[in-house]
């Protein structure tokens, strides 16, 4: 077994082999790091007690459990031992009261956080951690500390009446908070039932009506006239990058903001004037290419300038990763500058539509979209699809960038209705770009 000082760095880097490999770390003896076959990484410490044979426990697995609190954890454990404890001992015994003894509610949650967590991504992992606090009475917010179950309240004990009245009261007040509380507290109870804990998910199929949302039309999709493209292009400009040029190349591409805000500049072929979004990264998890006409060029270079990140939107907070969803900014321009229907997936019914009324066929319409038509998905359209209507998505977004052009330069008249211009493919004006940008 080798013999190396574990490092955080190091520990990243590993890549598995054909057969599990244990490390001993030479800063903490007795600290193991097992690589196993399929990748995964887990901290154990091995000791002896007396003259009985030599014993190992568990720790957990990395990244969850970062090498610093591991040799806390071992320090910890070698105190034990010392004082004639044998830590794995106690645990199994632990482990076995815990199967034959009634199930609490919060036994059932520490459980939960334990093996199942782990197998979620990791920015899942903390926000599950934060919101089943407020399953337990006295555990959550300050607002919150009195709803929940009493955490040594049998899990078997509680029922679905008692479930509904908990999520009705949270709703009163946070109706999309409670769907999302309504959807763990129904994967915890479902873990608890594989286990045998309780034998009903009391908490499966709840429907939460979201009042609130409905009353405010807060996710209805609308289409921007004129004035207000022009309104809200203009109050873009007034907030700072990478927000700023985020809501343009929306308001230009018509691509879904999750997919937008995940732009790298690995998926950008400049030569070519192409976006493409990985597999990884989209709805439909089917690779999608963009064609960029040239204000889309225009922003991404000036945003290439000095960014040493891999995402062309990046946060401006977090190291190495993409700016959020940027809903404040959204409410933000809905009521500092009148468009009172704003919101980002309204970019993308806008410039769908204006597309369609661009004359856009709906194949290359859909196309553009990366919405996946019915019959698609067969050999020949796998075979034929790297740069499927490359062209007519060309032709078409550039048409958008023209009247987008028309639209935003447009001087201020008297309100004299009169039809869009029509635009014709391949524009490539130089003022309009800048202006775009700014």
């Amino acid at each position: 077994m080798p013999k190396i000082k574990l490092e955080h760095q190091t520990i990243l880097a590993m890549k598995a082999k054909d057969k599990p490999v244990e490390y001993f770390d030479t800063e903490e003896t007795g600290l193991i790091l097992r690589l196993s076959v399929a990748g995964t990484k887990t901290f154990a410490y091995r000791y002896q007690i007396g003259e009985k044979k030599k014993r190992r426990i568990t720790l957990g697995t990395f990244p969850g459990l970062g090498l610093s609190d591991a040799r806390k954890k071992v320090q910890k454990l070698k105190v034990q031992i010392n004082d004639g404890l044998d830590p794995q001992a106690e645990k199994e015994e632990k482990k076995h009261q815990r199967a034959i003894e009634p199930k609490t509610i919060k036994q059932v949650i520490d459980t939960y956080i334990e093996k199942h967590l782990p197998t979620l991504k990791p920015t899942t992992q903390k926000d599950y951690k934060y919101r089943v606090k407020h399953f337990i009475k006295g555990e959550g917010s300050k607002k919150t500390k009195q709803r929940g179950f009493a955490s040594s309240r049998p899990v078997k004990s509680i029922k679905r009446y008692e479930v509904l009245e908990y999520f009705d009261d949270v709703a009163k007040t946070s109706p999309v908070q409670a769907q999302r509380l309504q959807a763990i507290l129904s994967g915890i109870f479902k873990f608890a039932k594989d286990r045998g804990w309780v034998d009903v998910n009391v908490a499966n199929e709840i429907r939460i009506k979201n009042k609130r949302t409905k009353e405010e039309g807060k996710w209805q999709n609308v289409e921007f006239d004129d004035d207000q493209i022009k309104k809200l292009w203009n109050a873009f400009d007034e907030h700072p990058d990478p927000v700023s040029s985020l809501f343009k190349m929306l308001m230009l591409l018509g691509q879904r903001s999750g997919e937008t805000r995940k732009m790298k500049w690995d998926d950008i072929d400049f030569e070519n004037k192409i976006w493409a979004i990985p597999a990884s990264d989209t709805k439909n998890k089917e690779e999608h290419y963009v064609p960029l006409p040239d204000t889309a060029m225009a922003i991404l270079n000036k945003l290439r300038s000095g960014n040493q990140n891999k995402y062309v939107f990046a946060s401006p907070v977090k190291e190495n990763e993409p700016v959020g969803s940027a809903q404040k900014t959204a409410e933000r321009l809905k009521k500092t500058y009148g468009v009172t229907d704003f919101n980002i997936h309204s970019m993308r019914t806008t410039v769908a539509t204006r597309l369609a009324g661009l004359g856009t066929p709906p194949q290359v319409l859909s196309k553009i979209l990366n919405h996946k038509r019915p019959g698609e998905g067969s050999f020949i359209t796998q075979i034929y699809n790297k740069y499927d209507y490359e062209k007519e998505k060309r032709e078409a977004l550039n048409k958008w960038n023209g009247e987008l052009n028309r639209i935003v330069n447009e001087k201020d008249k008297q309100k004299e209705k009169s039809p869009p211009a029509k635009s014709n493919t391949g524009y490539s004006n130089v003022s309009f770009s800048y202006s775009m940008t700014t």
